[in-house]
Order: C-alpha cells, then structure tokens, then sequence
C-alpha cells in the first residue's frame, strides 16, 4: 500500500504513515481505461464508438470499394458480380469491383450492345468514349460490348479517391484512422495532420511515436531514499521512511537527516504551486486544490498550474464548420468545395 507520511510534532519530528485522500484522488485520477481505437479495432473506414463517448472517424474507401462492402464491417471491400446477376448476355462487362467479366457472345444474327449495354439485340449499336463520359480515369462501359480503360492517375491521387467516380483525387487521412492522438502526422495526400498535443503530465511521443504518454520516474532515478514523493505522470511513490529521531529531508533528491534534526515544511505558495499534489521538501505532499472545468492541473503544459490543451479540427476529423476546442472556445474546420455540404462537421455530397 502507499503511504503518505505526516509530522506530528515540531520540535522532534515523528512521521505517520497512513493513506490520505489526497493518496485516494491520485490513485482514482491515474485510473487506467483503454478506449478503442481505429487500429486496435482494427477499422479502416467508417465511424464507431470508442467505449469512451467519443465517435471515432475511421476514413473513406475508394470507389469501387465500399465501407463493409465486402462483408466486414468497417473494412473497405468489394463483391464482384456475374454475368448472370447483372443480366448481361455478351461482350465485356465490368463485375463492379474494377474486374472484367467474359459474358460471351450473341447468337447469328444479333450484335452485343443491339438490345442495350453488353446485351444481345439487332439494333445498331455506337460504343461512347472516356472523354464523351467525362471520365479520366479508371474502367467504365462503352455502352456496347467493351470495356474502355480511361487511364491512372499520378500518386498521391487514386481514381475516385476524392470522392468522385473516374476522377482522380485524394482524400486525406484522419488522425484517428491513423491511431495518432497528437503531433504532426503525413495526412496521405502530401499534406499534413495537426493531431494536436497532450495534456500534461503525458507528452507527445513519450513512449510510443504519435501517442500520448508518460514515462514515471522511480525512487532510484530521483535519488530518493525516504518519504513519499511524485512519479512525475500522476503517481506516488513511497521511498522508504527514517528511523527514530531521524527525518526526511528534500523531494528528489531526499535521504534522512542526522538524528535529532528537523524539516520545515515548504508551502504552496512559496513553491508557487496553485493545483494538485506537490512535494513539501520534508518527505510529504501538500494539497495545492484544484481547477475549474475545462481546466486541469498541468493542463496547459505547466506542472502544477491549471491550465487546458484545446483540440485540432484534424484531431476530432472535422473538415468543415465549427466545433468546440474542449477549453471553452471554438474552432472553424473551413467550409466545404462547391458541390458539398457540411453534415456533422464532414463535407458530403
């Protein structure tokens, strides 16, 4: 059990060890609870919830690709059709996953395309063009019997991959789809992600590359032998105590005094600390209270000052409109290009 040691006399300096509720709301605010991610799903495309209340934005497909269109939920996939099933008699069709099918020949007398698309008729049939269509790029049908290829598009850009049929174009990527929950992050499309930064004690690539985190220290790395003192992410850590007439002295460094000697206490104020858990020089903790909603002790990136870290559009895969910055203000995620709207802070169709 942790503990938390307290002086009890002034002049010759005891200590007491018991757990505190300062030790309790520490133990309560380090809680660990894993929400899901994209990756850990794992999803490629679509949103779910998080477990955590939150909705995660796992990107797009690219057409002819479907989110769950090949059976598994937030995959992108794709199931080819037959002849049969898209009622074609002849000639080349596509299968509606960017494959081409065989569907065989008319009989004498009859020409493929006479009746419709790959179907056998008697009337004359004129096959159409990429560019008559409008496409420039992928496979469509010729209106007759064929297939036409209407080329590739150069990297980054996909066919379809902004979102238009036989268009080429890019969809950017999200920081969620990417499983980044901070820093700057390569959104796909030769641009950038602002994933946005931590909330204090964790930082940004701590221990795993685009993640949050914090890496405690231990008693032997703050050459701590005695009292009760901060791991440095939101923990504590009990360095031992000192024997009779003895006292700790220091908060990282800390070793026992000689016999007989004492430790006065520093305060909140001296150390200018205005939240959470701080050393008091003497082996114990001092409460310096707590912040006001949105705020959090460290929030801002300065230990022991309350303080919030605001979101990114890009974080929270907003790419239009306004959401909130999670400190008490707004953010503008820009507006959507001619031809889309803004439906729940994505642009669509």
């Amino acid at each position: 059990m942790k503990t938390v040691c307290r002086v009890l006399l002034p002049a010759i300096v005891l200590f007491a060890c018991s757990r505190s509720g300062l030790e309790a709301d520490l133990d309560a605010s380090t809680t660990d609870v894993t929400c899901a991610t994209c990756k850990s799903m794992p999803a490629s495309c679509g949103a779910f919830d998080d477990g955590c209340g939150k909705t995660l934005h796992c990107g797009s497909c690219v057409a002819p690709q479907t989110c769950g269109g090949g059976g598994t939920s937030n995959k992108c996939g794709c199931q080819p059709s037959t002849c049969g099933a898209l009622g074609d008699d002849c000639g080349n069709a596509l299968d509606g996953c960017d494959g081409v099918l065989s569907c065989g020949a008319c009989p004498p007398g009859e020409i493929c395309g006479g009746a419709g698309a790959n179907k056998c008729g008697q009337k004359p049939c004129t096959p159409t063009s990429c560019k008559a269509l409008g496409a420039s790029c992928g496979k469509v049908s010729d209106g007759c019997s064929d297939v036409l290829d209407c080329g590739s598009c150069a990297l980054p850009s996909t066919c379809g991959g902004g979102g238009v049929a036989h268009q080429c174009g890019c969809t950017r990527a999200t920081c969620q789809a990417l499983g980044a929950s901070c820093g700057v992050v390569d959104d796909g499309c030769g641009g950038t992600l602002d994933c946005g930064a931590c909330t204090g004690p964790q930082t940004c690539g701590a221990i795993t590359v685009n993640q949050c985190g914090c890496v405690p220290v231990n008693c032997g790395t703050i050459d701590a032998h005695c009292g009760t003192m901060l791991d440095g992410c939101g923990g504590l850590l009990n360095c031992g105590s000192c024997n009779h007439r003895k006292v700790c002295i220091g908060s990282g460094p800390a070793n026992c005094s000689e016999e007989g000697e004492t430790c006065r206490p520093t305060n909140c104020a001296r150390i200018g600390a205005t939240c959470g858990p701080a050393a008091d020089g003497c082996g114990g903790l001092l409460n310096c209270g707590p912040c006001t909603n949105p705020q959090t002790c460290g929030g801002g990136g300065v230990v022991n000052h309350c303080g919030c870290t605001p979101t990114t559009c890009d974080a929270q895969a907003a790419t239009c409109g306004a959401i909130n910055d999670a400190c008490g203000a707004k953010l503008d995620c820009g507006l959507c290009p001619n031809g889309k709207s803004c439906v729940n802070n994505t642009c669509t169709k």
